[in-house]
């Protein structure tokens, strides 16, 4: 009986030194082994003849039941990409009960991939897509496209040449705003607002926007860039622009933009890149950083902030980085996520700031991670999206991974990525 103890003794105290040396192995920015294969999924959509007829992955966004939504394009039929929402469960593997197979693809919005996603109170999607034209698409829960939305779940803004549409949320009494080339409001049957600028539609004030969040006074405040800099703009409710903020409605910021988030303070955190252009790169306009920066409610740069209002932050070994997301996790740090690039090789990139905007070295190599893919024959090219955060602070990002097959063309994939936090 004392040998039988003194086994389960043994037995217990192993188990707890196991489980402890496992939780002192994880580290934030490592990818989370519980997800899909290593903490990467890969949709693979097979060899394609043609590299423009790609998947891609390009916003994601978490449901209430942590499953996650994924927009994008997937290759189509006639050699051009189609639309397509995929859903994912928690573990990584797609949701067979959405759509097919845990996939949507729309052929009536061809080589116009989704770039930004927005989840109703009532569970329907909501994915805007964006270039030459620019269209709006609700889905219901099941993946069906909305009836009852625009016409047969589509609606088709007012916008040719234009950029792709960057930005989209959900107002708290249902209405739709998509922030492309110019501003739209839509009513929630996907009817134009009629009491938002003229007809539904505001110029956007500076460069084609990036981003754009919603006060909690209903006002509205917009990213944009043009090359290495960029702007802030806000607008009252109707869309006329607040002339109290910054220079008549207009502030500059220090660095590109793509991303804004309300950390709660009233304050607005803008997330981009910045350009060294002192520095030649052959092929390349010059090294470049991610960028974090806050600017107070009037408009004016935050110098409490980082250093002098902002922070910027090199990838190790990496000339360029492509910012394309900015979140906040649940602790109030700030998540930056692109691409970073040297001899056109490319990676996923992330990069962690404490709330006051310090990098945070406790994440990833002291402060910044990197995501290889291989690609056999040949260097893929891959290229970071989307990035949202779950409510457990879990990092996830989505991409795109395009590779040369020899004799077969291009192999095609969306990347999805969790990284842990803590």
């Amino acid at each position: 009986m004392l040998a039988r103890r003194s086994c389960c003794l043994f037995l217990l105290v192993f188990s707890v030194m196991l489980i402890e040396s496992r939780q002192a192995a994880a580290q934030a920015g490592q990818l989370d082994p519980t997800f899909g294969n290593g903490g990467i999924v890969t949709t693979d959509f097979g060899d394609q003849t043609g590299s423009n007829n790609a998947a891609t992955g390009n916003a994601a966004l978490i449901q209430p039941d942590g499953k996650i939504v994924v927009v994008g394009a997937v290759p189509g039929s006639n050699g051009f990409p189609v639309a397509a929402v995929l859903r994912y469960n928690t573990n990584g593997s797609l949701d067979t009960s959405f759509g097919s197979g845990g996939i949507v693809n729309t052929p009536s919005i061809e080589d116009e991939p989704f770039t930004s996603v927005a989840l109703q109170a009532d569970g329907k999607i909501v994915a805007v897509a964006g270039g030459f034209s620019a269209f709006v698409a609700r889905y219901t829960t099941a993946g069906a496209l909305d009836s009852t939305f625009g016409t047969g779940g589509i609606v088709q803004l007012a916008e040719i040449n234009g950029t792709p549409a960057c930005g989209v949320l959900i107002q708290p009494d249902g209405r739709i705003l998509i922030a492309d080339k110019d501003l739209f409001r839509l009513l929630t049957n996907g009817q134009f607002d009629t009491t938002f600028g003229s007809n539904g539609r505001v110029n956007n004030a500076g460069y084609p926007a990036t981003a754009l969040v919603l006060l909690p006074n209903g006002e509205i405040v917009t990213a944009s860039s043009g090359g290495a800099s960029g702007v802030l703009a806000q607008y009252q409710s109707n869309g006329t622009l607040d002339t109290t903020f910054g220079i008549s409605g207009q502030a500059g910021t220090l660095g590109s933009t793509v991303g804004l988030v309300l950390p709660g303070s009233g304050d607005i955190v803008v997330g981009g890149a910045l350009t060294n252009n002192s520095v030649i790169v052959p092929g390349s306009p010059g090294a470049s950083s991610f960028l974090v920066s806050r600017y107070l409610p009037s408009g004016i740069g935050d110098g409490s902030f980082g250093t002098n209002g902002g922070t910027a932050t090199p990838v190790p070994n990496y000339v360029t980085v492509n910012t394309s997301g900015l979140a906040l996790e649940p602790t109030g740090d700030i998540v930056l996520a692109g691409t970073a690039t040297q001899n056109s090789l490319g990676a996923f990139a992330l990069t962690r700031y404490t709330p006051a905007g310090q990098l945070d070295t406790t994440f990833g190599n002291n402060g910044t991670v990197v995501t290889v893919f291989g690609g056999g024959f040949s260097a893929p090219s891959v290229h970071a999206n989307g990035l949202t955060i779950q409510s457990d602070g879990k990092i996830i990002v989505v991409g795109s991974y395009v590779v040369s097959v020899p004799r077969h063309g291009f192999d095609t994939a969306i990347k999805v990525l969790r990284y842990l936090a803590s």
